[in-house]
């Protein structure tokens, strides 16, 4: 067999490697690697979640009229809804820019503007926690003794469980939370920072 030959019958063979690449559901798959991508995708997953929250503090609000126990849970709503608009304005945001990868200054601000909106969520969660974990207990108190609020909360004893459980509840959320957003976007974060500072070395 000839060297000719050789590389002719080679040439002739197609790159099957090249070949998958190039298949859409390859080239999908490819795409999804990105990580504004994937943090995309967890933004409109935390809105979807938060509506369905907000919905059920809606109806507590309604089926409860209490309105001790109304003004605990209508701040946690206004809350829920002030993260839940929020991450549907930054998904928003990020819409052009999912499907090929962002110039070095568009990375840079959506990195900046995704953990702004982590962390305004986690320090106003400090604020809200209590408030929600008072409302929690006194709402568990009217289902559990089938009283008005006024009535079980007259006992000094109340009171106390009462502050008791902000104080445990209360940190207990904020590292709830902390992980869940982790969870949701650290690793997708870390990514979107390596992709920046590898840009930032090549420029």
């Amino acid at each position: 067999m000839s060297i000719e030959k050789t590389w002719r019958d080679i040439d002739e063979q197609p790159d099957e490697a090249l070949l998958s690449l190039l298949k859409p559901k390859t080239l999908g798959k490819l795409q999804s690697k990105n990580p504004l991508h994937t943090i995309r995708k967890n933004l409109l997953r935390n809105g979807i979640i938060g509506i369905i929250i907000a919905c059920f503090y809606i109806f507590c609000i309604i089926a409860f009229p209490f309105w001790q126990i109304q003004t605990c849970i209508g701040a946690v709503l206004i809350f829920t809804l002030w993260a839940t608009i929020g991450a549907f304005r930054l998904r928003s945001a990020i819409d052009g820019n999912v499907e090929s990868l962002p110039v070095l200054e568009e990375m840079e601000r959506h990195y900046k503007n995704i953990l702004q909106w982590i962390n305004s969520q986690k320090w106003a969660g400090l604020i809200i926690y209590p408030v929600s974990a008072a409302g929690g207990f006194m709402l568990g108190g009217v289902i559990g003794a089938g009283k008005p609020v006024d009535e079980i909360m007259s006992k000094p004893v109340m009171i106390w469980a009462l502050l008791i459980c902000m104080a445990v509840l209360t940190p207990i959320g904020y590292w709830l939370a902390k992980w869940l957003s982790h969870k949701a976007f650290g690793k997708h974060l870390k990514t979107l920072k390596q992709n920046i500072d590898d840009l930032k070395e090549k420029s």
